[in-house]
């Protein structure tokens, strides 16, 4: 590798570096951890597909994360009053999550924080740039999702 070629590598290391550091997504609000608001998100979306709630399982799934983390999460957001937990009537075995009205509230407010936050992300960029931001983050989730598939061989 040349010098050019690795000037170039050492900005896009430092820039994902950048990200990852970053506080965005790991602030609190209302009283809550932004992987909480996360999780209380994937089960609204969840309920709105499955009216009879959505199961750890199902969240660990879209949010890309393992049982026992989605069930710590839970622990936490039912000691808030963010959802309710019950037996599943058709799988005794099974337990179904439902937001509580306050955890209703609460995902209705984190929604209107992302729309705000995103409308002027894009309002920033403009159009062009947007879509090509989107495509590219796009790209580099594919490349790195292939590229951690590698890792496991």
């Amino acid at each position: 590798m040349n010098e050019e070629q690795y000037a170039d590598v050492k900005k896009l290391m430092e820039t994902f570096q950048r990200f990852a550091k970053a506080d965005w997504r790991r602030e609190t609000r209302w009283g809550i951890k932004a992987s909480e608001i996360r999780a209380l998100l994937a089960i609204q979306d969840i309920c709105r597909y499955n009216e009879h709630g959505a199961n750890v399982s199902d969240i660990s799934k879209k949010l890309h994360v393992t049982s026992p983390t989605i069930t710590q999460i839970m622990k936490s957001l039912t000691a808030h009053g963010l959802i309710e937990r019950s037996t599943d009537a058709r799988d005794k075995r099974m337990t179904t999550i439902k937001l509580t009205a306050r955890g209703e509230e609460i995902t209705g407010k984190a929604m209107a924080r992302y729309r705000t936050v995103f409308t002027g992300l894009k309002e920033s960029l403009g159009k062009e740039q947007t879509d090509t931001l989107v495509h590219l983050l796009d790209q580099v989730y594919a490349y790195f999702k292939e590229a951690s598939m590698l890792d496991d061989e």
